[in-house]
């Protein structure tokens, strides 16, 4: 009995000191896991002068400087405040800044802490700092009426747009292919352990996205291979009217934009011309 007992006693020890490992991972190196932050980009490979962008610099609420792309048009019908993925920065995404453009709206393509020029690191309360202080510059400095604010979130750049569009006024969000929390997806990328216990983000976009009175549109790509297309799905499904949905076949994550750019356009523009009139 007595050499059970100490086998018992060490197995449970080693399950402790794992579980306390972990958590301790968890807790300080998930983010890296999550947050695929990139210095990179060439920021002078085209001219911001013709295509009418600034470069903004805002100080979030933590102090941190972050540098923001802000482009502008003669007479803009809304200004899109657009939150991009995980991966890269502002300087990988001007093929996206630009095709909104000819919908003749603004852009305001944020930069993260971390990403690009910014300081700072990323993470889930950041990426939250960042939207307010991007939400305020564009209403409070720059004069832009909140019913004439769209929000667009893109893949993990749905938890700051979902997050911020819950809880200040907006004329309209837009989500594509966004999950519906961390814990979802942690089941996807590892199925066979619990992973979610040791996280620290939680980005629960299913939680928040009943609260957004504001007119909504999911898109998503049926054949996505990092965020399941159903997982976007359960958003529209648990958001309240107004609501919209639209899916496109034959593209998977990252190339729904460059495939489908045509139809894709035509989806955000017909749902501008229902928002902003």
């Amino acid at each position: 009995m007595k050499g059970w007992v100490r086998v018992v006693r060490s197995i449970g020890i080693a399950l402790a000191v794992s579980f306390l490992i972990c958590l301790w991972l968890g807790q300080c190196h998930s983010d890296r896991m999550i947050f695929y932050a990139s210095r990179d980009g060439n920021w002078d490979a085209w001219n911001r002068k013709d295509a009418k962008i600034e470069e903004v610099w805002l100080t979030t609420g933590d102090g941190v400087k972050t540098l923001s792309w802000h482009l502008r048009q003669e007479k803009p019908r809304a200004t899109v405040l657009f939150f991009h993925g995980n991966a890269g920065n502002i300087a990988h995404r001007t093929g996206t800044l630009l095709s909104l453009a000819k919908l003749n709206v603004d852009v305001f393509m944020v930069g993260y802490h971390g990403y690009g020029r910014s300081e700072g690191h990323a993470s889930e309360a950041a990426i939250y700092l960042d939207a307010d202080a991007a939400y305020a510059y564009l209403t409070e400095k720059c004069g832009v009426p909140a019913s004439r604010v769209i929000v667009f979130g893109e893949s993990l750049g749905g938890a700051p747009a979902i997050e911020l569009a819950s809880k200040k006024p907006c004329g309209g969000l837009i989500i594509q292919s966004a999950f519906s929390s961390i814990r979802d997806m942690s089941r996807v990328v590892i199925p066979q352990f619990p992973a979610y216990w040791f996280l620290r983000s939680k980005m629960d976009n299913l939680r928040k996205i009943p609260r957004v009175g504001a007119p909504k549109i999911f898109i998503a790509a049926t054949a996505d291979e990092i965020v399941p297309c159903e997982q976007t799905r359960k958003l529209f499904d648990a958001a309240v009217e107004p609501r919209e949905w639209r899916q496109f076949a034959d593209c998977r994550h990252n190339d729904l934009f460059w495939a489908h750019n045509r139809a894709w356009l035509e989806t955000i523009g017909g749902f501008l011309d229902r928002v902003t009139p």
